[in-house]
């Protein structure tokens, strides 16, 4: 860490003994110019060594030349070799600055300390250079001198600096140890550092708190190395300080921020990681189940959910990161009234903002009510030192309420409730929308249920049908079957596909077949039934674009009786007689109700004798994203032609869908099998 403004590299500080003209100090920066040479030495070896000049060329290696006679307090420029200093490939520029240290006992009052300052490339310093900025480098760095070999190793000398920057004199300051700068901020572990090292007789370098005679503390850089005469005995201690608090305190906000930066991105990772959860559920009970393990996983502790609503009781669900303390939580989770007499989960739930807005600590009226003994006994437990509570909130509506709990009073942060208020408006977004996704299902069902025929026995026949929707999350769709009883004792037999699989779907498909079984309980001939259907679909635009297979099944049970059937647009159905023979019915085609037929349609009859099946599907049973429509075709042709021989409708509609679905299908899809 360098003590000079930033145009500087680290400086270059020796000892010199003007009277004899040897280096008896050089600091790290020194030594390393000079190719680390041992000192004392002479100051002209020194000086070669280092490549040190003047600039205009002039040596300083000589006795007419020396380098404490050139420099002066505001200082000389000077040059030394590039290897010097490691300035590249060019001769690098230096200030040098010396200053005497008159008034120091003994033989220290004629010896002047050196300072070198590397000038980097990109300083913009010329010849005519300002001189007190120069002066001003020089007494930005403060020295010491003390004597080891006196008791308690006290300074006996220091340069300007070192008052201008303690607020101590010269006199206040010498005859003692220099650890009258050291105060209750000082870190103790530095301080032995430095003591390690001076009883090692080894240069230290440290960054510590000291403190003025004011009592204002600064940071304090400090470099202390030992002295030593011929013989090696330490004979002194240089100091050199420089007071560095600007650039610390810019390295510990450097630090803050980074941290903050840091806290700030993992606080929005986990809130996208929440939020991210949360959206891959559908079902409002496993919301209420993940989101307190999430929050308690995250915060630690234990977390809970209360919920409340016109139509819905009040539940509380309980989790906690703890794994001895599993069952409290469980135990809590089986009744929320203990949560419904907690005043901060009350507040929340009315709306209130006294809990709401930062961290609180429990205590005092916080627990004086709390549902049952046990149920209190539970919240021990678990903890009960800070907390965080939250609404559970979405459309502008609450919910219920989002709470954090720590064993810890203070643990919480004002981050970790903006984080919490953050999650607790997703998460009631997410539980709103599995809400609305449950309802809709739920309507959708009992719509479907609505619209679905029950199969009833009929005389003679056995029938067997399934419907599969596309959406998981919605039972209802576009496609339909129906078997009718009709009056004249024939057997209506219809099945369809409306555009689309949603609700809209659903809602055509329920007035196609209402008029369908209408029109088909007149007595109306297939042919008839899909004519009449298209005229009302195209005249009162009461349905979307269908395909459809209408037939009617005449005669009586034992013996060949008579199908007559039309299709609009629809698959053809399939019908395998009793010796294994399989026909395939793709007669009677007409374009798709809805569309303006181009000719006139036909109606086809074939003969159903007694143990034959007829399949009829919609394009869902045969169409898959890895299966064109013309190889499933061709696969249900080959599954109904090798059902066992007297399979009834329902054993044959299991083996059809086993062979034709499996466990996915991309489509709404009917099937229907009945056995004559």
């Amino acid at each position: 860490m360098t003590p000079v403004p930033p145009a500087y590299g680290p400086a270059a500080v020796l000892l010199v003994d003007a009277l004899t003209d040897e280096v008896v100090y050089a600091n790290g920066v020194a030594l390393r110019m000079s190719g680390a040479v041992h000192v004392p030495l002479a100051a002209g070896s020194w000086v070669k060594s280092a490549g040190v000049r003047l600039a205009d060329g002039t040596r300083l290696d000589d006795a007419d030349h020396r380098l404490v006679d050139l420099l002066s307090v505001d200082g000389v420029r000077l040059v030394a070799r590039p290897d010097a200093t490691e300035g590249g490939a060019h001769d690098a520029t230096l200030w040098g600055m010396a200053t005497r240290m008159e008034g120091a006992p003994g033989t220290l009052d004629r010896h002047v300390l050196v300072v070198l300052l590397p000038q980097r490339d990109d300083a913009e310093d010329g010849d005519g250079a300002d001189l007190q900025r120069r002066a001003a480098l020089a007494s930005d760095l403060a020295f010491t001198i003390s004597d080891p070999q006196l008791p308690d190793d006290p300074i006996v000398w220091v340069n300007p600096s070192f008052t201008a920057v303690t607020g101590y004199t010269a006199q206040e300051v010498v005859g003692r140890n220099c650890r009258f700068l050291q105060g209750e901020g000082t870190d103790p572990e530095a301080v032995a550092r430095i003591r390690t090292a001076l009883s090692a007789d080894v240069t230290i370098g440290e960054t510590l708190l000291n403190y003025r005679k004011d009592g204002s503390p600064f940071w304090n850089q400090v470099v202390i190395s030992p002295v030593f005469d011929e013989l090696g005995n330490v004979t002194h201690r240089v100091g050199v300080q420089a007071e560095v608090t600007a650039r610390v305190e810019a390295d510990a906000a450097r630090r803050r921020e980074l941290v903050e930066v840091r806290d700030e991105k993992d606080r929005l990772a986990m809130i996208a990681g929440v939020t991210r959860r949360l959206s891959e559920l559908t079902e409002p009970d496993a919301i209420l189940a993940e989101l307190p393990a999430l929050l308690a996983a995250h915060f630690g502790g234990w977390a809970h959910v209360v919920t409340v609503g016109r139509r819905s009781k009040p539940r509380a669900v309980v989790r906690t990161a703890d794994a001895g303390a599993v069952d409290a939580a469980a135990m809590l989770s089986r009744s929320p009234e203990w949560a419904l007499e907690s005043l901060p989960v009350l507040d929340v739930l009315r709306g209130g903002t006294r809990f709401t807005l930062a961290p609180f600590d429990i205590g005092g009226d916080l627990l004086a009510v709390h549902g049952s003994a046990e149920q209190r006994a539970a919240m021990v437990l678990l903890g009960l030192g800070s907390a965080m509570v939250v609404p559970l909130r979405a459309r502008h509506e609450v919910l219920g309420s989002v709470a954090v709990v720590s064993a810890r009073p203070g643990a919480f942060s004002a981050a970790d409730m903006a984080t919490l208020a953050d999650i607790g408006h997703r998460a009631g977004l997410a539980y709103d929308n599995a809400r609305l996704y449950v309802q809709e299902r739920q309507a959708a069902t009992a719509l479907q249920d609505r619209m679905l025929p029950r199969l009833t026995p009929v005389p003679g026949l056995q029938t067997a049908a399934t419907y599969l929707p596309a959406s998981r999350l919605a039972a209802v769709g576009g496609d339909w079957f129906d078997v009718i009883a009709l009056p004249d004792g024939s057997t209506g037999l219809m099945i369809g596909d409306v555009v689309g699989h949603d609700m809209h779907a659903a809602a055509s498909m329920g007035q196609l077949r209402s008029v369908l079984r209408t029109l088909a309980w007149e007595g109306r001939e297939p042919v008839d039934v899909v004519d009449r259907l298209d005229d009302l679909v195209r005249a009162l635009d009461i349905g979307d674009l269908a395909t459809l297979v209408v037939a009617r099944l005449t005669g009586e049970p034992g013996t060949v009786r008579r199908l007559a059937y039309a299709r609009a647009g629809h698959l053809p159905p399939l019908l395998r007689l009793p010796d294994g023979r399989l026909q395939v019915l793709d007669g009677a085609l007409r374009t798709p109700v809805g569309i303006r037929p181009i000719d006139a349609l036909t109606e086809r009859v074939v003969d159903v004798p007694p143990g034959a099946l007829l399949v009829l599907y919609t394009d869902g049973l045969v169409e898959r994203y890895d299966r064109s429509q013309r190889d499933g075709l061709h696969l249900l042709q080959d599954v109904v032609a090798g059902l066992p021989a007297g399979v009834d409708a329902e054993e044959a509609r299991r083996l059809v869908l086993a062979a034709m679905v499996g466990e996915a299908h991309d489509d709404d899809l009917c099937l229907l099998v009945v056995r004559a």
